[in-house]
């Protein structure tokens, strides 16, 4: 609800538990309140970002969402075994990326996805489809920037882009071993804001990284020639031992919807 200038409050929606936006023509400095468990709370938006728009995250009583991420190998060892990678979401972290992420692997738009850059001390890389329809589709919806809100840490997830108000689809990760000054420098660009963090950074270290950076620092995949229409050709044929991810899915979700199916 919101405040009216000449008093009282307006209805305006409701956002559903598995979360979504709201948009509201409003003015800077108008309050507004949600009612949560019975109890209401209230606030006033931050200032405008760059595009003119104010906006608020509320995350409710949840201090973050549980996203797994199943892989699949094409080399198992028993001393690099890893199953899954399991992410923390972070609303309140960078409202914007976390939204985007969480609707994306709620369309599925992970499943499939290889993880192409892979580079110890340094970063983990994923994010472009397999499906040729599905990265073009959703390469060309850029979300704008988050206002930057922590420092990067070992394990913490962000997007990747080339330039403000560039995120899409692509997701990178710091590397165990990464240095100070490394994480301090991921943080320099407006568009590497974190949403969410692995909750074992050290399994990031198990994920295969024999093929090197991509082009020019190194001789492995080159994104661009991945997002091309026979990308993931290309990846089968000069790089065989990429990890992949299987599935990605939001494991409260995951759980409610497995229970209900029983009954």
């Amino acid at each position: 609800t919101l405040w009216l200038e000449n008093g009282g409050w307006k209805v305006e929606g409701t956002i559903s538990p598995r979360g979504g936006s709201l948009d509201v023509d409003s003015f800077v400095g108008h309050e507004f309140s949600y009612d949560l468990d019975g109890s209401r709370h209230y606030f006033a938006p931050r200032e405008p970002d760059v595009s003119g728009k104010q906006y608020v995250i509320l995350a409710g009583t949840s201090d973050g969402f549980l996203v797994r991420c199943e892989l699949e190998r094409k080399i198992e060892t028993p001393d690099l075994s890893i199953s899954s990678l399991d992410i923390i979401v972070k609303p309140y972290c960078a409202p914007r990326g976390a939204s985007r992420f969480l609707e994306l692997v709620r369309q599925k738009y992970f499943d499939g996805v290889v993880l192409n850059r892979v580079v110890p001390n340094f970063l983990t890389q994923f994010g472009i489809a397999k499906d040729h329809e599905l990265k073009t589709t959703w390469g060309s919806m850029p979300i704008l920037d988050d206002r930057p809100f922590m420092q990067f840490e070992t394990g913490y997830v962000s997007f990747a882009g080339n330039g403000p108000d560039s995120r899409t689809t692509e997701i990178f990760i710091a590397m165990p071993g990464a240095s100070p000054e490394q994480l301090e420098y991921f943080g320099e660009n407006s568009w590497e804001t974190p949403f969410a963090v692995v909750q074992d950074a050290n399994v990031l270290t198990k994920i295969y990284s024999g093929y090197g950076d991509m082009p020019p620092w190194g001789e492995g995949p080159a994104s661009d020639r991945i997002y091309e229409a026979d990308g993931y050709e290309y990846l089968a044929q000069n790089f065989p031992n990429l990890d992949y991810i299987d599935r990605c899915y939001i494991v409260d979700e995951e759980i409610g919807e497995n229970m209900a199916a029983e009954l």
